[in-house]
């Protein structure tokens, strides 16, 4: 698990995280649009990320 600032997020994470198309737009307008409902700037966040690996197929 790592922390990453809203605005280090890379094309990379943006498309692990399985979002309409996948890309890092796509990603960041989401998130915008409900930090926004929220009353908050998302370019303040801090994130938390966490990657799994798979270790066996059952």
């Amino acid at each position: 698990m790592r922390i990453i600032r809203f605005c280090d997020v890379t094309d990379e994470l943006a498309k692990k995280e399985g979002e309409g198309d996948l890309s890092l737009r796509y990603w960041s307008k989401g998130i915008n649009s409900s930090s926004k409902e929220k009353g908050v700037t998302a370019t303040q966040w801090s994130l938390f990320a966490e990657e799994f690996e798979l270790v066996e197929l059952l």
